[in-house]
């Protein structure tokens, strides 16, 4: 910008050999149109800055959420075995308790057993074998309720171990969870204070557009003698023709701007243009003047032009048959600069077309006049 207005100084200078001086308020409009344009770029700048932290801290903020679902999941899966194990527990609790009342009975009754009613059941066998077994009876009985009384206790203890690990890891989920929702709580203030400073940026955006605006309407009040003092800074700019740029080339708009679900696929594809549909060969144009920035191969956009219309905004053009501008060169509207041709994702025939400010892509339909669907 510095270096237009140094031209416009300098032509006004020269010029002054054969006009009239330059009025100095035509001046005085002149560089605060440049200091008006700078900043508006500085702003824009900022916008880009801003809402590329924003898109991080958004994706921080899904990847979080994910995990804090996850932790969710896991918590309620660990407080339901915790809930399963205390039941276990209680179950055996009741089962020893029950086992150890009936081994105290039998106790009891082979206690009452003792002396000559223990030794007349004893000897009540009919033989040595049968003695033995009477014995033995009583042994394993014993035996059996003592070994289960083991069994269930041993149960016991592995049951509150298990317990006790799971409450561990209770405590350290609700301890990643806390953390989480800190961490959460402060990626929201950051997302509440990047909206507020960038609703500042578009309030003094909005100010400074209408400041130009004023400024150009101003210079029209001028008798300017000099027919291109104020040609290069009062030039149509891009972002004054949003809603009215002609079409790229004729035909139908078959891929919209936007996320597209693949047809029988379970996936979807972020498109950050548009496919426009036409015939191979149909001849793509201009849709503001600019300068040729990329003329080349691009991976699975073919051949592609890059026009650069000033101010950081950029048009693209895809899936050209030949590209009929160089590198560096100027290029009017409407101007045909390629030829259409063939998409080599799914081999349509067409154009694929951008929009973009700095690199954030913009939906063309909100550009373009005349789209069809």
């Amino acid at each position: 910008m510095k270096k237009i207005l140094a031209m416009v100084f300098m032509f006004g200078s020269i010029a002054g050999a054969e006009t009239p001086p330059v009025d100095p308020n035509l001046e005085k409009i002149a560089k605060d149109l440049q200091i008006a344009k700078e900043n508006l770029e500085i702003q824009e700048m900022k916008q880009k800055k801003v809402l590329t932290a924003l898109y991080s801290i958004n994706k921080n903020m899904k990847k979080l959420v994910t995990e804090k679902a996850d932790l969710e999941q896991q918590r309620n899966l660990t407080e339901l075995q915790i809930q399963g194990l205390n039941q276990k527990i209680e179950e055996n609790n009741q089962q020893t308790s029950a086992q150890r009342a009936q081994l105290t009975e039998r106790l009891r009754a082979i206690y009452k057993l003792k002396g000559p009613t223990l030794a007349r059941f004893l000897f009540a066998a009919n033989s040595s074998s049968d003695l033995e077994r009477n014995l033995k009876i009583l042994g394993i009985v014993a035996k059996r309720d003592v070994d289960l009384i083991k069994s269930y206790r041993e149960s016991i203890k592995d049951l509150h171990y298990r317990r006790e690990r799971l409450e561990q890891k209770l405590a350290s989920l609700q301890e990643v969870e806390k953390n989480l929702k800190v961490h959460e709580q402060k990626l929201q203030k950051e997302i509440s204070q990047k909206n507020s400073i960038l609703a500042g940026i578009r309030r003094t955006k909005m100010f400074t557009q209408e400041q130009i605006k004023h400024l150009k309407d101003k210079s029209l009040s001028y008798d300017i003698a000099d027919s291109g003092l104020m040609d290069l800074l009062l030039k149509p700019s891009f972002e004054n023709q949003k809603g009215t740029l002609p079409r790229p080339v004729e035909g139908l708009v078959v891929k919209n701007f936007g996320l597209i679900k693949v047809p029988d696929q379970s996936y979807v594809l972020s498109n950050k243009g548009l496919f426009i549909s036409a015939n191979p060969g149909a001849p793509v144009k201009a849709v503001f003047s600019g300068v040729v920035s990329f003329a080349g191969s691009l991976p699975g956009l073919g051949q592609v032009l890059i026009l650069d219309h000033g101010d950081h905004y950029y048009t693209v053009y895809g899936n050209n048959a030949n590209l009929r501008v160089q590198l560096g060169q100027e290029v009017a509207q409407a101007q045909v600069i390629a030829n259409s041709g063939r998409s080599s994702f799914d081999q349509q025939n067409g154009l694929y077309f951008e929009v973009r400010h700095f690199s954030e892509p913009y939906n063309p339909m909100e550009w373009v006049k005349g789209f069809s669907r």
